[in-house]
């Protein structure tokens, strides 16, 4: 069950003139020690920043586990996969991650990658929570 301190972390308005810049991420912190990001946009090189902090943010209350829901994300460049790697390090061992990616968008260039070796992907947020949950324990 989500808590309800759920907020807004960062959000960027699109910049006209290059369409650029446009990321949303919502925290939602669970009763279970799980803390949610919900990305929505972008993630490219000028965006990551911004996940960054809020990965940052999110860890610094110490979560059990952290989700990463890429649901909505539009677009996933090399520096949002060395961002989420880098989250993956920084949670473990003492902690678990999970990363919800079920559209061809996010799921195709961790796949190409390799990514998903390292990175506990799911289809689903119901599925992510509940590996996650099982893994926080």
């Amino acid at each position: 069950m989500p808590s309800h301190n759920s907020h807004p972390v960062t959000g960027t308005p699109t910049d006209p003139a290059t369409g650029r810049g446009l990321l949303r991420v919502t925290s939602t912190h669970f009763r279970e020690g799980l803390t949610l990001l919900a990305v929505d946009g972008s993630i490219d090189m000028f965006t990551v920043p911004q996940l960054a902090a809020a990965i940052l943010e999110a860890l610094s209350g110490q979560p059990r586990g952290l989700i990463i829901d890429l649901a909505a994300v539009d677009f996933l460049s090399s520096a949002g996969m060395a961002m989420l790697l880098a989250a993956h390090e920084a949670i473990s061992p003492t902690s678990h991650l999970g990363v919800v990616a079920a559209h061809p968008v996010t799921t195709r260039p961790l796949q190409m990658m390799g990514v998903d070796h390292t990175l506990p992907l799911y289809p689903t947020l119901a599925d992510a929570i509940a590996a996650t949950t099982r893994g926080a324990s």
